[in-house]
C-alpha cells in the first residue's frame, strides 16, 4: 500500500511556479498565433503547440490544486 505524504508549502509554491511557467508558454503561443493569418498554413501548424501547452497547463494546475487542498487539510488536522 502506498501512502502519500502531505505536501509542504514549499512544494505547493513550486507547483504553482510550474503552472505560471506553462501559462507563460501558452501566452507565447497565443502571441505567435496572433501574428499569423488566422486559418493559414503556419497558423494551423502551430495549433498542436497550443494543444500541448493547454494540456500541460491543465494537468499542472490540477496537480497544484490537489496539493494545495492536501496542504490546507493538514492545517485543519493540526488545529
Amino acid at each position: 500500500m502506498v501512502t502519500q505524504s502531505t505536501p509542504t508549502l514549499s512544494t505547493v509554491e513550486r507547483l504553482v511556479d510550474e503552472v505560471e511557467e506553462w501559462s507563460n508558454r501558452l501566452q507565447k503561443v497565443r502571441h505567435k498565433l496572433g501574428r499569423l493569418r488566422r486559418g493559414g498554413e503556419a497558423y494551423l501548424e502551430l495549433l498542436p503547440d497550443l494543444e500541448v501547452a493547454l494540456d500541460v497547463l491543465r494537468s499542472k494546475a490540477e496537480h497544484a490544486h490537489e496539493a494545495l487542498e492536501k496542504f490546507e487539510e493538514s492545517l485543519v488536522d493540526t488545529e
